[in-house]
């Protein structure tokens, strides 16, 4: 079950799914009661007995106050989110899996429509709109769009973020980068997980404006994706040459369980329980010294405790399961998505005065 691109677990079947970064942000800032009100409309409003299953960008959890943040995390704990680097093909895969579900977003997908060509004339989909401390849902037009204009919709989704231009961007955009300014929430991640800014000639950081600092290529970065029994959380993004210290703490390059766990289960969890590796495109899991200990299942099924300090090599299709299996990680088998970027889609490139 691991060795696939999963995206179920055990989790009831949704019948709607929410876009929470854009929802959350409905008024302009990140606030958590967005998302629970837009919940309760949909209750009032369409579906009492509605299940919700939301997917949001990483980079919301950086945006969100500490309330936010800890309801994120009950989301996830209660199989209801999961975080990912780029949530739009997320959502839209889960949608495709979901036939029957509702989806709640105030996006067009139009540079998505090639892959998910279910999307041309659907009527499945809901913006939520906030006027006057209410919500209330409108059908988004998702008129079928002719194909040339698919194609330059995916290419200006490729094109220019946040001041990019030309050779910049493409030079730019194939490293990942960390942000240098301390007091930054993006300085506690390995990697921005946003695509980067550009400023006076210096790539910065899209959130704070300090100098970034270039990393590895993209190329090589890695996927680590975190589990809930057979239940996604978290994608977290390793570049080459990063680590990754998974346990009961937080700082720059560690996974705090607790975000994800309940008290007694992350008790479970050491402070240092696991260390994962990214070294020259491979990735290694490294025991701490646990109390509860890691094994490791093979694509096949065979188990085998991890002794400390031994490096153990992760493939695809094998896992890591923590204490016991009460937190599951294994790799993704999808290449690093280029960031958050919101490309403006209204506009073609051929009407515009700009040049790129």
């Amino acid at each position: 079950m691991f060795g696939m691109e999963q995206s179920w677990g055990k989790a009831p079947a949704p019948s709607v799914i929410m876009d929470l970064s854009p929802i959350a942000r409905l008024d302009g800032n990140a606030r958590w009661e967005l998302v629970d009100a837009t919940v309760e409309a949909w209750r009032i409003q369409v579906d009492p007995a509605a299940r919700f299953y939301g997917v949001a960008d990483n980079s919301l959890y950086y945006k969100l106050d500490p309330k936010g943040r800890q309801k994120l995390g009950e989301w996830k704990r209660s199989r209801r989110a999961r975080s990912v680097s780029w949530a739009d093909p997320e959502l839209l895969e889960l949608a495709t899996q979901f036939s029957d579900a509702s989806v709640v977003t105030t996006d067009l997908f139009r540079d998505h429509r090639r892959t998910f060509p279910w999307l041309q004339g659907t009527t499945r989909i809901w913006k939520p709109v906030f006027v006057a401390g209410t919500i209330r849902f409108e059908q988004l037009d998702y008129s079928p769009i002719p194909a040339e204009e698919v194609s330059w919709r995916i290419e200006e989704a490729n094109l220019t973020p946040k001041g990019f231009g030309g050779k910049e961007v493409r030079d730019a955009l194939r490293y990942e980068w960390a942000c240098t300014n301390t007091a930054c929430l993006w300085s506690r991640k390995a990697v921005i997980e946003e695509d980067p800014a550009f400023k006076d000639g210096d790539v910065v950081c899209p959130s704070c404006s300090a100098p970034a600092r270039r990393l590895a290529v993209r190329a090589g970065t890695k996927e680590i994706v975190f589990f809930l029994e057979d239940d996604e959380i978290d994608r977290i993004p390793l570049a080459e040459r990063a680590e990754l210290v998974i346990g009961r703490s937080r700082d720059l390059g560690r996974y705090d369980v607790r975000e994800v766990l309940d008290g007694a289960a992350a008790a479970r969890i050491s402070r240092d329980h696991l260390k994962v590796v990214n070294r020259n495109g491979r990735v290694f899991a490294e025991e701490l010294g646990s109390k509860n200990g890691t094994e490791f299942v093979a694509a096949e099924g065979r188990v085998v405790r991890l002794q400390t300090g031994i490096q153990q090599a992760l493939a695809t299709g094998e896992r890591i399961a923590l204490a016991g299996g009460i937190l599951n990680l294994r790799l993704s088998g999808k290449h690093r998505p280029r960031g958050t970027y919101e490309p403006d889609l209204t506009t073609p490139p051929f009407l515009r005065n700009e040049s790129h």
